[in-house]
């Protein structure tokens, strides 16, 4: 019965940090500085320097 709970606890628990570490992205049409501001946190990482002209950022 122990076990039960305890399983039971960390179930609930993993889910309510789940539910609440991922956000919905906003609405583009009611907000487009918050879309905005929510695609560039979270674009990948180096993203920067791909799309970058200058040729000594893409020397490796």
């Amino acid at each position: 019965m122990k076990k039960f709970r305890l399983l039971t606890l960390l179930f609930a628990a993993g889910a309510s940090f789940y539910l609440t570490s991922c956000t919905p992205p906003p609405d583009a049409e009611k907000d487009p500085n918050a879309d905005a501001a929510y695609k560039r946190a979270h674009r990948p990482e180096g993203y920067r320097q791909a799309q970058s002209s200058e040729p000594s950022v893409n020397k490796q």
